[in-house]
This record gives structure tokens, sequence and C-alpha cells, in this order.
């Protein structure tokens, strides 16, 4: 059986835990990798420093409400670097926003999903993920070695002092 390589991006610890249960509980054959924010996410895709020699996910699961750089725009920075085809990415968000969910459609997510409420729904998305990662192995590294293009270097705007 194959192990498939999953980062989830997401800032909330007990998020991350959960998820990391869910797809042991599962049964899934996965290692999942860990970012807390946008600029470690692009450190990992680009093996950058402590990075260098970690395999390339086959799919990354991404939150939407990230501190600094947001989902959505990370969202947009892989898929102008890669392409819209590089790796399946699934957006797992508190945010149950229409809007959200088809602008980042637009930008050519694999699924968007609400995070689940339960832990045996959690469980039930984690074992779904085969199907999904199935296709999306080797793509990422393919589209790198077509290009010789890393995802840019982000970093946050500093935010303004609340002066209220």
């Amino acid at each position: 059986m194959q192990t498939f390589e999953i980062l989830l991006i997401e800032d909330n610890p007990d998020d991350r835990f959960v998820f990391q249960r869910a797809v042991t509980v599962s049964g899934i054959s996965a290692n999942v990798t860990f970012a807390p924010h946008a600029a470690e996410a692009v450190s990992r895709l680009n093996r950058f420093g402590a990075y260098a020699d970690t395999p390339l996910p086959a799919l990354i699961i991404l939150d939407l409400g990230l501190p600094g750089i947001t989902g959505k725009t990370l969202l947009q920075v892989v898929r102008n670097a890669y392409g819209p085809q590089s790796v399946p990415i699934l957006v797992l968000t508190g945010s149950s926003a229409p809007a959200d969910e088809e602008e980042c459609a637009s930008w050519g997510i694999s699924g968007f999903m609400v995070k689940p409420n339960n832990f045996d729904d959690m469980v039930r998305f984690a074992a779904s993920l085969p199907g999904l990662l199935s296709s999306g192995v080797n793509r990422m590294r393919e589209e790198i070695e077509r290009r010789q293009q890393t995802v840019p270097s982000i970093t946050p705007r500093p935010q303004k002092p609340n002066t209220r």
C-alpha cells in the first residue's frame, strides 16, 4: 500500500491534532505534516532550509483563516506558481460562506468542506482522501521540474496598531 504525503496548513493546534488523529483512526496510509502559517507552507513547498529533504505533498489541506497571509492568498500564490492541476488542494475551513467557496473554486480547488463538528465526521472525511490522493501523486514534483519554478516567498503585511 502506498503512503501519501499530506500537508495540512492550519494554525489551530487542536484542529491539527484532531485531523492527525482522524487520519490514524481512518486507517489510511498517509504521512501528515503541518504548516501553521503561509510562510512555512511556502518553505515546505519549495523545500527551503530545514525542509530541503522533505517530500512534496500529494495533497494540500488548507484552512482559510490563517494568521497574516490568508488561505485564499496562499491558494492564489500556489496556483499561480504551479498551475491549477499541480496538486489537489482541499479547503477545510470554519467558513460556510458561499462566496468563499466560489472564490476558492475559481482558483481550482479539489473540494471545499466546513470543518466537521464531531470526530466521527472528521474520520469519514479522512477515510475519503485516498481516492483524491491517488490522482495527485507526483504531479507537483513533475510540475516543479517542468517549470523550474518555485512558489514566491510571501511575508505578511505589517498590522496597523489598533488606536481605539
